[in-house]
């Protein structure tokens, strides 16, 4: 467990752990691979973001009971499979 709240590698006592840091930290190479990783983590978390706000906008017009469903789907962007889970999920 003290390897995970070390910010220097050399402050690790497990090697293996130490030579990752080391590379993801100190090589130029391994530094680009990191930078890579986080901004691929950045636009997964920006997508799930996107598709949770689609389901909610989803739920405030089920709520509004004003829309048909294919409009729904329409606005939203999402499949209209994608808007009768919803539904059932919501009237479960």
């Amino acid at each position: 467990m003290h390897d995970f709240n070390c910010t220097q590698a050399s402050d690790m006592n497990f090697e293996l752990m130490a030579d990752r840091t080391r590379y993801l930290k100190e090589n130029p190479k391994g530094v680009s691979e990191m930078c890579r990783i986080m901004e691929d983590m950045r636009k997964e978390s920006l997508k799930e973001g996107i598709q949770e706000e689609k389901k909610m906008t989803v739920i405030r017009m089920l709520e509004a009971g004003k829309y048909l469903l294919e409009e729904i789907a329409n606005i939203s962007g999402l499949s209209l499979e994608e808007v009768n889970q919803l539904k059932a999920e919501r009237n479960a």
